[in-house]
């Protein structure tokens, strides 16, 4: 009797992870991150900011932000309302929709990106110093252009010149306007990416590619 109590405990403790997968589909294609599959979504929000799309994606259970350039077609592929398709392509994805689809240029929600890297066990909480100026606000973001060399814990390849997105919030002030913060990266728990400061931690909800330099005109 023992016996088949222990192999039955045994075997529940093999079907809870499954279980637990199979809760939330989507989040789960999106962790693989297999080359090519692709996530059925809403879009719920493609605020224009600055150069870009801010685009929130929702499918029941699981909810994606990410950043499109502000192009008529990204526009149109991320309407408000539509029913689309989140692609594991390139470097941060794409949002499909029909037969049109936009490349993303950057990443939001952080802490999913995070967990599709992460690796197991305890591990340091790392900083770097990350420098830059403040290209674009509104009420709700600010868009900090400059060194920001955690992104690469995010597998965000910057080279030294990205687009580092922030909320609108006192504890932000002090970060935004010193033009210079301590970044660090936290492997677990509810921050992700932060600009420290005396007034506390501010929060990097987004990472995004700078703008392509204009063309020089034609001669």
């Amino acid at each position: 009797m023992a016996y088949d109590a222990r192999v039955r405990g045994a075997a529940a403790l093999l079907v809870l992870p499954v279980a637990l997968l199979a809760c939330n589909p989507s989040r789960n294609v999106f962790q693989l991150g297999v080359p090519g599959s692709r996530i059925s979504l809403r879009v719920v929000d493609a605020s224009h900011r600055w150069a870009y799309l801010d685009v929130t994606l929702e499918a029941e259970g699981f909810r994606l932000r990410t950043f499109l350039p502000a192009s008529e077609l990204c526009a149109r592929v991320a309407e408000p309302g539509a029913a689309v398709q989140f692609r594991s392509a390139g470097a941060y994805g794409s949002v499909v929709r029909g037969e049109e689809a936009c490349d993303a240029v950057g990443i939001g929600s952080l802490s999913e990106w995070r967990d599709k890297r992460s690796s197991r066990g305890p591990r340091l909480i790392p900083s770097a110093h990350a420098t830059y100026t403040t290209v674009w606000s509104d009420d709700s973001a600010v868009f900090l252009r400059g060194d920001f060399p955690l992104g690469r814990e995010l597998g965000f390849a910057a080279m030294g010149d990205a687009i580092a997105v922030v909320p609108t919030e006192p504890i932000c002030d002090r970060a935004i306007r010193s033009g210079e913060a301590t970044m660090e990266f936290f492997p677990g728990g509810r921050n992700v990416l932060t600009l420290s400061g005396s007034d506390g931690r501010c929060p990097i909800v987004g990472l995004i590619r700078p703008p392509a330099p204009a063309p020089p005109p034609e001669p």
